[in-house]
C-alpha cells in the first residue's frame, strides 16, 4: 500500500493539527485487519508526515548520509505507512496515532540511513566486490520494540530545560556542531510538531533520563549557535 494509493481514497484534511482524535472503534477495525479503515485513519496525518519527511531528508542530505535522489519524501512516507500497517499490533495503547507515526517515520529513516552508510563503506572498501542485499526490516525486530514510559515520570524535570533562550526553527535544518541527529529529532518533535515529552519518549523509545539529557544538549547547542551569529 503506497502513499499515492492512500491519497486517492479520500481528500486530505486541511490541517493535521486540527484533526480530532481518531475514533477508538476505527482503530479496533485496523487492529482486526481492516485496510480501508487504516487508510482512512492515515489520511489526516499525511500532510504532516510529508512535511516531516521533507525536513528530515534535507537534513540527512546536508550531513552527507544520503544523496539528493536516494530517497524521496513520498517513498519515505510510503515506507512508514507500510511499517505502520505491519506494526499496528505493537502500538502502545497509551500512545496516540500521530506521535506513533512521527516516531515510526524517524525510526524508518534511521534504519535506511544506517543501511546506506553500510553500503557506502562496503563499496569504498572494494569496488569489485559484490554489494550484499540490504538487511530486511524483520531481521532486527528489537529495533521496532516500543518503549512505554512510566506514568509516574516527573516530566517537570525535563520542562525545566525550557529556560534556555529561544532559537529559530531554521537552525534545525542545519548541521550544528555537536548536535546529534537524535537530539535534533527531540527538538523537532517538541518545537515543530508540539508533542509532549511523554509522547516523544515513547515514540523514540528512550527513557526519561536520556530524553532529559538530549533535550538539554539540543537546547544548549542551538543556544550557543544563536549567540555566535
Amino acid at each position: 500500500m503506497s502513499a499515492d494509493e492512500i491519497r486517492s481514497t479520500v481528500p486530505l484534511a486541511a490541517s493535521p493539527q486540527q484533526t480530532p482524535a481518531p475514533d477508538a472503534g476505527v482503530w479496533e477495525r485496523c487492529m482486526d485487519g481492516d485496510r480501508q479503515a487504516f487508510q482512512q485513519l492515515m489520511l489526516s496525518h499525511l500532510d504532516e508526515l510529508f512535511a516531516a519527511a521533507q525536513r528530515d531528508l534535507r537534513y540527512h542530505v546536508l550531513l552527507g548520509d544520503l544523496r539528493q535522489h536516494d530517497l524521496s519524501p513520498e517513498e519515505l512516507v510510503g515506507e512508514t505507512l507500510l511499517r505502520a500497517w505491519r506494526d499496528r499490533l505493537r502500538k502502545p495503547a497509551s500512545l496516540g496515532i500521530r506521535p506513533w507515526l512521527l516516531g515510526l517515520q524517524f525510526r524508518v529513516l534511521t534504519r535506511i540511513v544506517r543501511q546506506e552508510r553500510l553500503l557506502q563503506r562496503l563499496v569504498s572498501t572494494s569496488l569489485e566486490a559484490p554489494v550484499p542485499e540490504p538487511p530486511i526490516y524483520d531481521d532486527d525486530e528489537s529495533f521496532w520494540e516500543w518503549f512505554q514510559p512510566d506514568e509516574m515520570v516527573r516530566w517537570e524535570d525535563i520542562l525545566s530545560g525550557d529556560a534556555h533562550p529561544e532559537f529559530a526553527l531554521e537552525l534545525l535544518d542545519r548541521d550544528i556542531p555537536g548536535l546529534s541527529p537524535l537530539a535534533r529529532q527531540v527538538l523537532v518533535l517538541r518545537r515543530v510538531h508540539g508533542l509532549t515529552f511523554a509522547e516523544i519518549a515513547s515514540g523514540l523509545r528512550i527513557p526519561s533520563e536520556r530524553l532529559s539529557q538530549l533535550w538539554r544538549e539540543g537546547r544548549t547547542r542551538l543556544a550557543d549557535t544563536t549567540r555566535r551569529k
